[in-house]
């Protein structure tokens, strides 16, 4: 005779799944006690690793943004110097000067050892304008009115307006004769030949080639 205990195995199964249904029923009120502090215990943590992760990445994106910025001037500077050096036009030693702020009629620039009453080129070395403030590590650069010689005649010249004036109307000049300051700053050339004023006496014309009054750094002669 053989036994199926099979059979046994399958009857003690089901009799253990009564107890098990018991036992979550009483543990149920502990569960809905726990379950939710435990929720709560674990949305907490999260959201401060969340917070932490957030921060973090805050203050490296704002650690890149300054480096950014510093690379940005550097570059500036070193495409500056390299125009600088090509355009052949100075012979006198600079320094280079980057734009603080801009105003009316001039600018401010980072500009240590500059003095007042220097020059101020662009990067192709043309005259821009002259330190009329030093203030510490930074200097005041207006935009004022200088001499201009063309051949062996001598007019004024504004910066941003670029135009020779108070040349004698018989001077004779011609579109392409170059125009420098007094101590032999490049101011640009004759955009056209001059033409005489109503009075019949002088004449002025237009200067091209002149400064770039927008750039971000400019040359502090020394």
């Amino acid at each position: 005779m053989q036994l199926d205990l099979s059979r046994s195995r399958r009857r003690r199964r089901w009799w253990l799944l009564p107890l098990v249904l018991a036992a979550v029923l009483l543990a149920g009120p502990w569960l809905a006690a726990v379950v939710p502090g435990t929720a709560a215990s674990i949305g907490r943590f999260v959201g401060a690793r969340y917070t932490a992760q957030i921060d973090a990445l805050q203050t490296e994106n704002f650690t890149l943004h300054q480096q950014l910025a510093r690379s940005a001037d550097a570059l500036a500077e070193n495409d500056a110097l390299r125009r600088l050096a090509g355009c052949g036009r100075v012979s006198a030693a600079v320094a280079p000067a980057r734009v603080l702020a801009r105003g009316v009629g001039g600018f401010t620039l980072a500009c240590p050892g500059a003095v007042s009453g220097a020059a101020v080129l662009d990067a192709g070395g043309r005259y821009a304008g002259i330190v009329t403030a030093v203030d510490g590590d930074t200097c005041t650069v207006a935009l004022v009115r200088t001499a201009g010689l063309c051949g062996a005649y001598a007019g004024l010249v504004t910066p941003g307006i670029w135009q020779l004036t108070g040349l004698p109307a018989d001077c004779g000049l011609a579109a392409g004769d170059v125009v420098t300051t007094p101590s032999g700053d490049w101011l640009g050339t004759l955009a056209v030949a001059p033409m005489p004023g109503a009075d019949g006496l002088t004449a002025s014309a237009a200067l091209a080639d002149t400064a770039d009054l927008c750039a971000s750094v400019y040359f502090v002669k020394k």
